[in-house]
C-alpha cells in the first residue's frame, strides 16, 4: 500500500485532534494529567528540586484534559481555540465521591450475576486463568477504547435482550473487568465481528455507494482512538452491512439506534463543532440510505437534510470551482485522493436529495447551479489514488459529455436529469401553453428527451451492459443501476407528455408516440434484469427497485388495452418476481409492491387471468427462479 493510502488524518478534527494527539511512542490510552494536579512535574523545576507554584487550569481545559498554562483572563489554549476562558478559584476535591466505591461494588455484583450464570465470579475467574501478558492486555484496551470525538454511552444499553441472536459476538469472560476499568458502559462489538462486518460493507454496500476510500478508512482503523472514524459513522456502516446478512441481520436496528444516539451526542457536544467533518456527512448519507431502504420515509427524508447541509457548510458543492470564496470550515484536502472522497460524499449526498424528492415530489435542496465541484473520477483512480481529470456537471450534458462519465459519475449525472425532469413537471411556467406543441412545456420536453437519447447513444462502452454472457459490466451495481435511470427517466417524461397530450387533445400521432417509447423503455428495464437475474440482488442500490416499479406500471397500463399480448404479460410476471425476491433484504420494494397492486385490481377485473397477480406475487412460478439463486 502506498503511503498516500495511509493517512492518518482522514477522519481526524483539523482542530481537536492536533492537541489530543498522544506524543510519538506513547501508548494512546494513558491518561493525561490536567496543570492542575499537584502531583504534575511542571516545566523546568524538576532538576532543580525547587517546588513548583500550583497553577490552577481553566474550567475548558480541565474538563477536555488539555494543557493549560494558567494565564489570565485567557490561558494560551483558549486563546488559540478561541474558547471562552473561565478559572473556578476554589480547589475542587479530588478522587471519588463517598459511597462511590460501595456503589461500584454492588454495580459489578449484579453486572457479574447478568452474565455469569453458572455462578462463577469474576474475581475466581481471574484467578483461575492468571496474569494475562501485557500486549494481550494492552491490546484489548485499546480495542474497547472509544474516540475522543465520540461519546461514551449511558448503561441502560447494557441489557442485552437473552434472546437476541447475537451472530457470533460472544462475551469474553473478562468482559466486565474491562467495561468497569475503562469506563464504558457499552462496548464495540469483537474484533472478529467488526472485520467481518467492515468484510460485508466494501464487498456489498459500497459497490453502490462509494464514497469511503477503503484503505484509507481501515488505515485508520488501527490509529490513535482519537483519530480513528467516528463511531456513529462505523456504525452506520455495520447496520448497512447487517441488513443485507443473514447472520448478522438481528443487529441491524441495535446498530441503527446506536448510530443514531452517537451522531445526535456529537451534535450536542461543544458549540456543535465536533459534527463538521466529512465522516459525519457521510454517517447521514449511510443513514438515510438505510432508512430509505427500511421504509422510515420521514427520517430519511431529514437525514438526506442533514446531511446536504452538512456537506454545503463544509463547501463540498464547490470543491472545483473559482470565484468568491465563502466561509471555510474544513482546511484544504492534502492530496487529490481527500479531495476525490469529498467529491464523492458530496455527490452521494446529490443522489440522495434527487431520490427523495422524486418519491415525494417535494423541493430539492441542492440548487444545480450553485454545483462547482466536477463529478467522481473512476473507481480505480479512487482506490490507487491514481489522480484523474473528471467533467463538471454541466459540461456532462453537452453532446459529448457522456463519453468521459465514469460509474459513479453516471449515477450523478442521471440523478441530476432525474431532477431537471421533476422541475420540468412540478414547476409550470406562465409560457408552457400546455396545448401548444411550441409552447414551453413541449419544448423542455423535446430538450430533456434529446439528452437522453444522446446520452444512450454516446455512453462509452465500460458503461453498457449487453447480453454477452461474458460481459464484465454486469457485475458492477453502479452501472447497471445507471442504465436502468436512462429507461426510467425516459419512461417518466414520456408518461408527462402522454398526459398532456390527452388532457389538451393534441394529435394521436403525440401520445402515440410516447407510448412506444415507455413500452419499449420497460422491456429494456426487464431485460437488464433478466441480465442480472443469476447475481446477488442485495449488492444492488435499494433505489433499483423504482426502476422495477416504474416498468411493471408500464405494462399493467399496457396491457389494459393490449390483454392478449402473453409477451407483456411474461415481462410483468417476471418484474413481480424480482420484487418479491427483492423486498426480503431491500423492504423498500414492498412500498412499491402494494402501490402496483392498485394497478392489477384494474387489470384483474377487465381480464380475470391477472387475477392470480394481486396479493399473490409469491404463487408466481417464476419467483422460484429467484429463490434458487438467493
Amino acid at each position: 500500500m502506498s503511503s498516500s493510502n495511509t493517512s492518518p488524518d482522514t477522519y481526524s478534527n483539523p482542530t481537536f485532534d492536533s492537541v489530543n494527539a498522544p506524543a510519538a511512542g506513547q501508548p494512546s490510552h494513558k491518561r493525561r494529567r490536567s496543570t492542575d494536579d499537584p502531583i504534575s512535574p511542571k516545566g523546568d523545576n524538576t532538576g532543580s528540586g525547587t517546588p513548583s507554584i500550583k497553577r490552577i487550569a481553566c474550567v475548558i481545559c480541565r474538563k477536555r484534559k488539555l494543557k493549560c498554562d494558567g494565564s489570565k483572563p485567557s490561558c494560551s489554549t483558549c486563546k488559540r481555540l478561541h474558547h471562552d476562558c473561565a478559572y473556578d478559584e476554589v480547589r475542587r476535591k479530588s478522587g471519588p465521591k463517598r459511597g462511590y466505591v460501595k456503589a461500584l461494588e454492588e454495580r459489578l455484583k449484579s453486572v457479574e450475576a447478568s452474565t455469569n450464570p453458572c455462578g462463577t465470579s469474576v474475581s475466581e475467574l481471574s484467578q483461575t486463568k492468571g496474569p494475562q501478558p501485557a500486549s494481550n492486555t494492552d491490546r484489548d484496551h485499546e480495542r474497547w477504547r472509544y474516540p475522543g470525538d465520540s461519546p461514551q454511552p449511558g448503561m441502560d444499553e447494557l441489557a442485552f435482550d437473552p434472546n437476541l441472536n447475537m451472530g457470533g459476538m460472544t462475551m469474553d469472560p473478562t468482559f466486565t473487568w474491562e467495561m468497569i476499568g475503562l469506563g464504558l458502559d457499552e462496548p464495540l462489538p469483537p474484533q472478529e465481528t467488526i472485520d467481518e462486518l467492515h468484510q460485508i460493507y466494501f464487498q456489498k454496500i459500497h459497490p453502490s455507494v462509494p464514497m469511503i476510500h477503503k484503505y484509507r478508512y481501515l488505515a485508520a482503523m488501527n490509529l490513535a482512538p482519537n483519530q480513528r472514524p467516528p463511531v456513529c459513522l462505523r456504525y452506520a456502516m455495520w447496520t448497512l452491512a447487517c441488513s443485507v446478512t443473514d447472520k448478522f441481520m438481528d443487529l441491524k436496528d441495535h446498530f441503527y439506534q446506536r448510530s443514531r444516539k452517537y451522531v445526535e451526542q456529537d451534535y450536542l457536544k461543544g458549540h456543535g463543532e465536533h459534527l463538521i467533518s466529512v465522516g459525519h456527512a457521510q454517517t447521514h448519507i449511510l443513514l438515510s440510505t438505510y432508512e430509505f431502504k427500511m421504509m422510515y420515509f420521514p427520517r430519511a427524508w431529514m437525514s438526506t437534510g442533514s446531511g446536504i447541509r452538512l456537506c454545503q457548510m463544509m463547501g463540498l458543492h464547490r470543491l472545483d470551482g473559482a470565484g468568491l470564496d465563502v466561509k471555510q470550515c474544513l482546511p484544504p484536502a492534502r492530496d487529490w485522493t481527500e479531495r476525490e472522497e469529498r467529491r464523492r460524499t458530496f455527490w452521494m449526498a446529490f443522489a440522495e436529495d434527487r431520490y427523495a424528492s422524486i418519491g415525494t415530489g417535494w423541493p430539492m435542496t441542492i440548487d444545480e447551479s450553485d454545483i462547482l465541484t466536477n463529478l467522481p473520477a473512476s473507481e480505480e483512480a479512487f482506490e490507487k489514488s491514481k489522480p484523474e481529470q473528471t467533467t463538471s456537471l454541466a459540461d456532462a450534458f453537452k453532446p459529448e459529455g457522456a463519453e468521459s462519465l465514469s460509474a459513479f459519475g453516471s449515477i450523478a449525472f442521471m440523478a441530476a436529469l432525474f431532477g431537471r425532469n421533476l422541475v420540468h413537471l412540478h414547476r409550470p411556467d406562465v409560457n408552457d401553453l400546455d396545448s401548444d406543441l411550441n409552447g414551453g412545456f413541449w419544448k423542455r420536453h423535446r430538450q430533456l428527451d434529446n439528452i437522453l437519447l444522446n446520452t444512450s447513444l454516446k455512453l462509452p462502452s465500460h458503461l453498457k451492459v449487453s447480453n454477452e454472457s461474458n460481459n464484465p459490466n454486469i457485475h458492477v451495481p453502479n452501472i447497471v443501476y445507471a442504465n436502468m435511470n436512462i429507461h426510467t427517466s425516459t419512461i417518466c417524461l414520456h408518461q408527462a407528455a402522454v398526459y398532456k397530450a390527452d388532457k389538451n387533445h393534441l394529435p394521436a400521432s403525440v401520445s402515440k408516440e410516447s407510448k412506444m417509447r415507455c413500452i419499449n423503455a420497460a422491456n429494456e428495464i426487464a431485460g437488464i434484469m433478466r441480465m442480472i437475474s443469476h447475481l446477488d440482488l442485495s449488492a444492488m442500490n435499494p433505489f433499483i427497485s423504482f426502476c422495477l416499479y416504474v416498468a411493471a406500471r408500464v405494462f399493467v397500463q399496457y396491457l389494459k388495452s393490449r390483454p392478449e399480448d402473453n409477451t407483456t404479460g411474461d415481462a410483468l410476471r417476471f418484474l413481480l418476481a424480482a420484487m418479491n425476491a427483492m423486498k426480503t433484504k431491500n423492504p423498500l420494494t414492498e412500498s412499491f409492491l402494494v402501490q402496483l397492486d392498485v394497478d392489477l385490481e384494474s387489470l384483474g377485473m377487465r381480464d380475470p387471468k391477472y387475477k392470480a397477480l394481486i396479493n399473490g406475487h409469491l404463487n408466481n412460478p417464476q419467483a422460484q427462479i429467484f429463490k434458487d439463486h438467493h
